[in-house]
């Protein structure tokens, strides 16, 4: 299918341009965009446009988005196995009950719903989480591993509690059955108080570094000041640094440490990305029934910004018990971080932390045709992909 070259007339995100971008009323002049092999380039609109390339009048672009936290195995289960108390162990311990009911159907048929309202929305990479209930993988791990879409790739994270590596070769049988099992597998695991082992977690990283793995961890989902998981892998990492790429995600404990600024600049120094989930989060944490929550529940993202640790936003549970709501839209993921964060700049600075950067070499990008800079993203959402210069869908109402 052959596409457009180039379009003119975008308006591309301030995180996206250099500093020496001209301005216009005080607005970055619109851009045009090159689609080339080796990646999209752009430079300031000019007044003579190729006749050939795609005229966007100003319209709002953004690289795909990511959806770097989410949950397919356990999407959509929310009418038939609601959690019975509010909290974390209450969502688990229902999740745990709604597993008579995975097998191959069930969890094919979520998961691919799940997957086209996220391409629908603009992701093109999706990352889940999908739960290990023993070391040996389960039916969801090939099952979702089996999904495929044209317009957005699927990582898969093994979530494994951190009992399940408390025995050194139990850690590697994970390890190895993640590696082998194809290209964007990951090594995972869920560290609480409830569970904390130092000597577990130690067998974790010690086989995702002999596998050869990338780690994307659930880490201090929880405001317990005395939770271990992420001051214990900041001192860990200074005495044994990791050769490949680590993600934690949740760290709510973080705003209730007397240490957190020191944790972060120690996990500054090694390559570690945060992601905070926002609407699980501030449904989940400081839940008492009968009390309005006095918490947020999210890490420290602003601190984390200042030291340079890279940051994303994720969604996390959709439609299942530990959160009713969701939509597979990051633009309701990013609506509530801007308020439970206080993040300024919608458009043209906290956008970036819904996007996927690597797009650009893919000249993959979500166009939002008709939106503007002070209404986005609650107004005018009205968007379509254009990837490599074909253009695919339209969503006029979200996703």
């Amino acid at each position: 299918m052959s596409g457009y070259p180039g379009a003119t007339g975008a308006r591309l995100p301030r995180w996206l341009l250099p500093e020496n971008w001209p301005e216009a009323n005080n607005q970055p002049q619109l851009a045009t965009l090159h689609f080339h092999a080796a990646g999209l380039q752009f430079e300031p609109d000019h007044a003579a446009a190729p006749a050939d390339y795609l005229p966007l009048h100003g319209a709002l672009v953004l690289p795909a988005f990511i959806e770097p936290h989410a949950h397919l195995d356990k999407t959509f289960t929310i009418q038939r196995s609601p959690a019975q108390q509010p909290g974390l162990l209450a969502a688990i311990a229902a999740m745990h009950q709604d597993r008579v009911h995975w097998n191959t159907a069930d969890l094919q048929q979520r998961a691919t719903q799940a997957l086209r309202w996220a391409v629908e929305a603009g992701v093109g990479l999706l990352r889940t989480h999908i739960d290990w209930f023993s070391v040996d993988a389960p039916l969801a791990w090939q099952v979702i591993g089996d999904l495929h879409h044209p317009l957005c790739s699927i990582e898969r994270v093994a979530l494994a509690p951190l009992t399940f590596f408390a025995d050194a070769s139990d850690a590697q049988h994970i390890a190895a059955q993640v590696a082998t099992s194809g290209p964007g597998a990951l090594l995972g695991g869920f560290i609480h108080s409830s569970n904390w082992d130092a000597q577990a977690f130690q067998h974790l990283m010690e086989a995702a570094e002999l596998w050869q793995l990338d780690i994307d961890l659930h880490i201090d989902e929880e405001l317990n000041v005395e939770a271990q998981g992420l001051r214990w892998l900041a001192h860990y990492l200074q005495q044994h640094p990791f050769s490949g790429a680590i993600t934690c995600s949740h760290s709510c404990a973080l705003a209730q440490q007397d240490d957190a600024q020191q944790i972060l600049a120690l996990l500054a120094q090694h390559n570690v990305t945060l992601i905070a989930l926002p609407l699980t989060n501030l449904l989940l944490q400081d839940a008492v029934p009968g009390r309005t929550p006095r918490l947020r529940g999210l890490t420290l993202v602003k601190e984390a910004q200042a030291l340079g640790i890279p940051l994303l936003l994720g969604a996390d549970n959709v439609q299942d018990a530990f959160c009713p709501f969701g939509s597979y839209d990051p633009l309701d993921t990013l609506f509530s971080g801007l308020l439970s964060l206080q993040l300024g700049a919608a458009f043209d600075q906290a956008s970036a932390l819904i996007c996927q950067r690597h797009a650009l070499l893919a000249n993959d990008l979500v166009i939002f045709p008709h939106a503007d800079v002070a209404s986005w993203p609650l107004r005018q959402r009205q968007r379509y992909r254009l990837k490599r210069g074909v253009r695919y869908g339209e969503t006029t109402d979200g996703a």
